[in-house]
């Protein structure tokens, strides 16, 4: 059965490109690629760690790490699944043959060593690895929650960059796709004398059975700047401030437009953006 490519939507972003989709050929390329190639024809749970062992070209030598999320992903009721990987170990391997060691720790590790997969369970079909450009020193955290309809769980993906936290939305469109629908930064400066902190919220949008996504000025809760590894640090950031943006679901793309000042006024609302993101 052919494999079918993930179809990505991108959010415009203050990086040039925080989410690559990899077909053929991955970006990485250890030293040894696995030589036993993942039978299709055993369940998921026997097949998915040699399916990505063999996607991502790990050597067998490679330490790495890889968690497995379990979840109603579209609208079938059918169980899907997204697997993490994280290549620390090969970041830190890759920063050694380059020589720069120095300049990779002082920049985070930042490269292509987070990935993601999507197992569509109705098609029984893991997905070409989607790449997070992002700081190996911490995995992706994921979890769900039903935002585009009350009928299936959208995935929503924690990551770091340095000492900033970025989180982006997926949602599953045709069989076996997904898209990228809104991403956006959740706070920054950790481990600095002052942070910045942004609280997403999911709020009833007025229209349809969607959630909107609203961003709020806000801080972090009982903040100390001795954070120690920023990496293993997880900031608690509840509301506390005025609403910078809000976002509606446009289903028409699969992803999240900003509401118009006179959309909000509509609804009662006031936006006190822009916003540096």
């Amino acid at each position: 059965m052919m494999m079918k490519n993930l179809s990505i939507i991108l959010f415009p972003m203050l990086l040039s490109v925080l989410f690559v989709q990899c077909s053929g050929e991955n970006q990485a390329e250890p030293a040894q690629e696995k030589a036993i190639k993942p039978t299709k024809n055993e369940p998921f749970d026997k097949r998915y760690k040699s399916e990505i062992e063999s996607k991502l070209k790990i050597g067998d030598k490679e330490k790495y790490s890889y968690h497995v999320y379990k979840a109603f992903i579209n609208a079938d009721s059918i169980e899907d699944a997204i697997i993490t990987v994280n290549r620390m170990q090969f970041a830190e391997d890759e920063a050694i043959k380059s020589g720069k060691v120095t300049k990779a720790v002082e920049m985070g590790y930042v490269g292509t060593y987070n990935y993601f997969f999507y197992y569509d369970g109705a098609i029984d079909q893991i997905s070409e690895p989607i790449t997070v450009p992002s700081s190996p020193g911490r995995e992706l955290d994921i979890s769900f929650a039903s935002i585009t309809s009350p009928d299936k769980q959208d995935i929503i993906i924690d990551y770091r960059i340095r000492n900033s936290g970025w989180r982006s939305y997926f949602t599953s469109t045709n069989e076996g796709h997904l898209s990228l629908m809104f991403q956006w930064k959740w706070f920054d400066h950790v481990g600095e004398a002052v942070p910045e902190a942004l609280n997403h919220v999911l709020e009833p949008s007025p229209e349809g059975q969607s959630q909107d996504i609203a961003i709020y000025q806000s801080t972090i809760d009982d903040y100390n700047p001795e954070v120690g590894d920023v990496y293993a640090y997880m900031p608690k950031i509840t509301k506390k401030g005025a609403l910078m943006y809000r976002f509606f679901y446009d289903p028409a793309v699969s992803k999240y437009r900003i509401y118009s000042p006179q959309m909000l006024n509509d609804l009662g609302l006031t936006a006190v953006g822009p916003l540096k993101r």
